[in-house]
């Protein structure tokens, strides 16, 4: 099983990384983490700190190294298939122990590029699955009540890695109502342990004097109550027609199950829930790729081993997994082998250009607007990393505050090129001439340069 998942992943890594903006994202607040500077106050990014730590470390050890990521997150996804695994089999969820989720995992994971991407909600897909364990433990009044403390631990690290996660902690609800003698005190207990990293963390923050910068740009960023695809549709749609055509299989399966221990009915019912709160966060986030649906492979998994086990001809049972196996070869593969053209698919909206065409090599840089494909071969200085949470200052420039707050970020560092995609260099440069009125344009179109 393990050989099989690095045999489909190994040769892509083998055949070269086309690097993509919002692994580059990541990786520049890794970089500015390990120059000394600080998440939030000055760096304007709405990363969460469990993944911005991650990704500092990973600077620290590797760089701006695309391979060093791809690898991690193939790691996480190898982690993430035998944790769920071998808690299945060590809770006796099912009628008899084998490593189907764990298969079932591996090859659904390996169904896109995007899965192969460290983002924060890989990360924090993987301490929502260590919690697992925990919020399923049978509890008696003054019994192991220290596990559901560490589950709800957990759960406040999985929304650490990325804050909608947080709404897991309905599962962790729901378990406690399915398992817990205490019902009340169990949801106290487990609340307490999702918020202790939190009372931790602002509490560091409070010391740094940063704990309004991160309310601001991370804990009380608003919901997007909205659909909106980072690809097309129809790309998603085709890459996710194989975990969905499995989910649907499999819950019919499942339904037709005769009478059952009430341990594993109830595990099944917290299934579901699991299931329905990750489209919920799925179908709630501003940008929506491949990458989002990460988190319905722990309920696909587990639903799936209920049909590749159930009565049905061995053949036919044989049939769909090979035939699932072969398409997610061929998705993974239609660049290699040619194939693209016939499945119409369009990965450039993640993609970084192969060939940037900046005026500049090795040099300190800031972009006034969302095109960070400058920062691949230059340095960002500057807070002002994200260009949305930037807007808390250029697209205030009528009021004194936020004016100032560009004076002063710009005394502490002022880079050698401003890159102008919006068209602000002009009032900026009337506004604060002390700061802007020191750049003059280059032969490149809003590109300008220190004097």
């Amino acid at each position: 099983m393990i050989l099989l998942f690095i045999g489909i992943q190994l040769p892509l890594v083998l055949l070269g990384i086309r690097p993509t903006a919002p692994e580059l994202l990541h990786m520049l607040v890794g970089e500015r983490l390990a120059d000394g500077y600080n998440m939030y106050r000055d760096i304007y990014d709405n990363t969460a700190p469990l993944s911005a730590l991650v990704f500092w470390l990973l600077d620290v050890v590797a760089g701006r190294s695309f391979l060093a990521y791809r690898l991690t997150a193939m790691g996480l996804i190898l982690l993430q298939a035998l944790l769920l695994n071998s808690t299945l089999n060590r809770h006796n969820v099912y009628a008899t122990k084998n490593y189907l989720p764990a298969l079932l995992y591996l090859v659904l994971g390996s169904l896109s590029f995007e899965f192969n991407m460290l983002t924060p909600l890989l990360i924090g897909n993987t301490f929502l699955i260590l919690s697992l364990p925990y919020i399923i433990t049978l509890n008696r009044e003054g019994f192991d009540n220290n596990r559901l403390f560490v589950g709800g631990f957990m759960l406040g690290l999985a929304a650490m890695s990325y804050l909608p996660l947080a709404v897991f902690l309905l599962v962790g609800v729901f378990a406690v109502i399915f398992f817990a003698s205490n019902t009340f005190r169990s949801t106290m207990l487990m609340l307490c342990g999702f918020l202790f990293p939190y009372a931790v963390l602002m509490t560091y923050y409070m010391y740094t004097n940063t704990a309004q910068e991160f309310l601001e740009l991370h804990l009380l960023r608003p919901w997007h109550l909205q659909v909106a695809f980072l690809r097309p549709p129809s790309d998603v749609a085709k890459l996710m027609m194989i975990p969905g055509f499995v989910l649907i299989l499999s819950l019919l399966s499942a339904a037709s199950l005769p009478q059952r221990l009430v341990f594993q009915v109830k595990f099944q019912q917290l299934m579901w829930v699991w299931l329905l709160t990750s489209l919920l966060v799925i179908f709630t986030r501003d940008e929506i790729s491949v990458a989002t649906f990460v988190i319905i492979l722990p309920p696909v998994a587990y639903f799936g081993q209920f049909f590749f086990t159930s009565n049905r001809k061995g053949w036919i049972l044989n049939t769909v997994f090979l035939v699932m196996l072969a398409v997610a070869l061929l998705l993974r593969y239609r660049l290699v082998l040619g194939i693209n053209q016939f499945m119409q698919m369009d990965e450039s909206p993640l993609l970084l250009p192969e060939q940037s065409p900046v005026p500049m090599q090795s040099s300190t840089v800031l972009v006034l607007g969302s095109d960070i494909s400058y920062y691949m071969q230059n340095k960002p200085v500057t807070p002002y990393l994200n260009w949305n949470l930037a807007q808390r200052h250029f697209s205030r420039l009528n009021e004194y505050q936020a004016v100032f707050q560009l004076h002063e970020n710009f005394r502490h560092e002022m880079p050698q090129y401003l890159v102008d995609k919006t068209g602000l260099m002009p009032e900026l440069s009337y506004k604060l001439p002390d700061t802007f009125g020191k750049y003059e344009a280059t032969g490149e179109a809003g590109v300008y340069k220190l004097k």
